[in-house]
């Protein structure tokens, strides 16, 4: 099921990402994505490009592109998710909505991402897919905390800990019994402490 709701999802993504390369940006979407350590709001990114829908578009196709320009790229995928966060309890985010399946295409693409811009990218879209809080995304983030990557399995105990999913606690629980590391080992007992919280701290 977890392979073929990445399948679907880097299909969505492809079809969506004929769109747009960055240099065809306009200058002021242009700098409202290269603002270092922010994201832009989506009301600026709704101005600046022409609209919630050609905005939504516009930075799904610029997420799923190697081609972008990197820092703008991650810009694009951390500012996606505000266009899935539709209600103040889980799920905050509809799993069938194109900027939550663009999420899970960009992470589905880079998954087996070792270094460079790619494994960045991974990182970001499991960042941002953590407060979307659909709750079976955990079975596709989960299996991040095997990644070879120390900053890979740290992102995705947070987004584990953010999608308060109790079925995390399981696989968070089996990975801290040998993680070795201690970012990753932080990250996970926080995650199990918040998890692990009664009442839970999580909306209901």
């Amino acid at each position: 099921m977890t392979h073929a709701r990445l399948a679907i999802a880097a299909a969505v993504l492809a079809l969506g990402s004929i769109a747009l390369a960055t240099g065809s940006l306009t200058q002021q979407a242009s700098n409202a994505l290269t603002a270092i350590d922010s994201v832009p709001s989506k009301p600026l990114l709704d101005l600046v490009f022409a609209g919630a829908p050609t905005a939504q578009q516009d930075l799904a196709a610029i997420a799923s592109d190697g081609a972008s320009d990197p820092g703008i790229r991650l810009r694009a995928i951390e500012a996606l998710s505000q266009y899935c966060l539709q209600s103040t309890t889980p799920p905050r985010c509809d799993a069938n909505d194109s900027a939550h399946q663009a999420l899970l295409g960009v992470l589905g693409a880079n998954a087996n991402a070792t270094s460079g811009t790619s494994l960045l990218a991974l990182r970001a879209a499991i960042a941002a897919l953590g407060p979307l809080q659909v709750a079976a995304d955990a079975d596709v983030i989960a299996p991040l905390l095997d990644h070879d990557s120390r900053d890979i399995r740290a992102t995705a105990a947070r987004a584990l800990r953010d999608l308060c999913n109790p079925a995390a606690v399981a696989p968070l629980r089996a990975r801290a019994q040998h993680e070795a590391v201690p970012q990753v080992t932080l990250a996970i007992d926080d995650a199990l402490r918040v998890l692990g919280q009664t009442p839970s701290p999580c909306p209901p």
